[in-house]
This record gives structure tokens, sequence and C-alpha cells, in this order.
């Protein structure tokens, strides 16, 4: 019994990482992410569209320090949860991967269809295609409007 009390007392005390450090590794932490519709809506009301044959991202521009990724993958585009899972899957380890070069950014990942035809290596390369996108576009200057 006075184990279990000090391991609740252990288990109040969570752990969070600093964001500076979930950053610079190779994690996915909840802060990265966009989890709330507020989130979305803020995304979606004043947002800049990069897409290519295989994907469509909405970008924002955030004013943090880090970027933030969405997921909204619909039924109607890709109808097993198979293919959504995969989509979801290479969307965030993209992200994660190359998350440096996408700070200061919200991010709204949609799929498209015929995705699940595609392979792993031809989405992730299209997926890097719109990263480089995302920074050639002066989408953070403060001069566009």
């Amino acid at each position: 019994m006075v184990q279990t009390e000090s391991l609740k007392g252990d288990n109040s005390k969570s752990f969070c990482p600093t964001l500076s450090s979930s950053i610079s590794t190779n994690s996915f932490s909840k802060e990265l992410r966009l989890l709330k519709p507020a989130q979305f809506s803020y995304v979606f009301a004043n947002a800049e569209k990069f897409a290519n044959r295989n994907w469509t991202l909405i970008v924002r521009p955030n004013h943090l320090d880090y970027p933030r990724l969405g997921l909204a993958i619909a039924k109607k585009q890709l109808a097993r949860a198979v293919w959504r899972n995969r989509v979801k899957r290479l969307a965030r380890e993209a992200f994660r991967q190359h998350k440096e070069k996408l700070s200061g950014y919200d991010i709204v990942v949609l799929g498209r269809r015929g995705m699940e035809q595609i392979d792993n290596e031809t989405l992730h390369k299209s997926f890097l295609h719109l990263i480089r996108k995302i920074n050639k576009s002066n989408l953070k200057s403060p001069n566009k409007k």
C-alpha cells in the first residue's frame, strides 16, 4: 500500500521535456501537433495552399519558433482505414525528419484520391518537394498581405 502511494506521487510530477529539445530531436511531441478544432480553423482561415499530385498542404505562419502539424485525411479520399493510417504515418515521419526547415508554420495535411496506389518512397519525395516549395515561398515575410 505504501509503495502504490509513492508511485502515485511520482506520477503526479509528469515529465515534460522542453520544447526546444523536442525540436532538435527526432520526436513528435504534443506541442508539435494541431489538436483542437480552433487550431485547425486558424490555419484554414487565412492560409496558403501548396499541392502536387500526391499531397495538399494548407500552410499558415504561426509566429512561433516551432512548426505544428495537423492531419485531415478524409474517408472520402481514402476509403480504407489502412490506407488513411499509412498516409498519416508517412506524413508524420516526413514532418518529424524535416521539422527544422518548417519552423514557424502551422501545416494541415490533406489526402488525395489514389494515394493508396503510390509507393512510400514516392510519397516521401513528394512531401519533401512541398517542403522545399514552402521554404522558397515568402509566406513568413512581414510584407506579405
